[in-house]
């Protein structure tokens, strides 16, 4: 048996569905001659005879009833593949709601953003820059980006790293505080109460807390024009040269950093296509946010990334 062309098998279920070779030949838009033609290709690569000929008409075989039973089926799947793409085409475009921490969209989603936007310019980003927890499944946000070790339920969650921490200083006040400079604060936050972090309490038992923030945002602006020393995310410490770390003899443990959409969504196209094409774009970060990466790569990532 020779290969089957799958075209060929489209004029016989014009024929059928049509009633006529001249009806499939007007549905199809050929003439009569290319539809007979066309069905004794397939007859001939089959070895069967599909249709008897008669001047009356052209009546369906037995063999070709039960072939045209499969191809049915074969044609519902090909128009089910096509109305999944039609799908996919109308989802690419709407509206994109995504949240995260206004520093981790200045640091490190960005460039993506902006890659994304400029190849589906019909897609609309709402960008939520928040440190609350959003509600998924009330479609607060649709994409979320947060750190934590215990993702909420019923969400499609990516894990993409872990964020390592650091103690930072601006490079100006920790030189000062190694010439024996008295009265540098630490800079913490209000969820801590009034209680000193494991960080000062280990390294720097004497240093007062005189800032409590509930902005990470606020707190790196603090470190960075010298107010005092913080616990920081790495990749935003060690991206700016003002900043220098300080050894201390304990850290925080880390925190996951997660990609995370409502699990109802997972075949919405625009989300789809968003999550897969932002977790491309935050691979060159990975060694910045895990704190491993030297100050000429970080040099090296701000020149092709617009890291400022």
């Amino acid at each position: 048996m020779d290969s089957i062309n799958w075209d060929d098998i489209r004029f016989c279920l014009a024929v059928v569905t049509e009633g006529s070779v001249t009806a499939a030949a007007k549905k199809l838009d050929v003439n009569h001659a290319t539809v007979s033609r066309r069905i004794s290709g397939l007859e001939a690569a089959l070895g069967a005879i599909l249709f008897d000929r008669s001047t009356s008409g052209w009546l369906i075989t037995p063999v070709g009833e039960a072939v045209l039973k499969s191809a049915e089926q074969i044609n519902e799947q090909v128009l089910g593949i096509q109305r999944t793409v039609q799908v996919d085409r109308q989802e690419l475009s709407g509206k994109l709601r995504v949240t995260a921490l206004d520093v981790c969209i200045q640091r490190i989603l960005m460039p993506g953003l902006k890659a994304f936007s400029e190849r589906y310019p019909d897609i609309n980003i709402e960008l939520i820059a928040s440190e609350n927890t959003f509600n998924l499944a009330g479609h607060e946000a649709d994409i979320a980006f947060r750190t934590t070790n215990e993702p909420p339920p019923n969400v499609l969650g990516t894990k993409i790293t872990k964020f390592a921490y650091a103690i930072y200083g601006n490079k100006a006040l920790y030189e000062r505080y190694l010439n024996g400079e008295q009265g540098i604060c630490g800079i913490t936050w209000m969820g801590d109460g009034h209680t000193v972090p494991a960080w000062m309490q280990k390294t720097f038992p004497n240093m007062l807390v005189r800032y409590r923030v509930n902005s990470l945002s606020i707190a790196y602006d603090l470190v960075a024009q010298g107010f005092g020393f913080a616990l920081l995310p790495c990749g935003l410490g060690d991206s700016d040269p003002k900043l220098t770390r300080i050894e201390s003899d304990y850290i925080e443990p880390g925190l996951d950093f997660w990609l995370l959409s409502h699990i109802d969504l997972r075949t919405t196209a625009r989300i789809r296509i968003f999550r897969d094409f932002m977790l491309e774009a935050i691979q060159p970060y990975i060694p910045l946010i895990e704190g491993r990466m030297s100050q000429d790569e970080i040099n090296k990532l701000r020149k092709q990334t617009g890291l400022d």
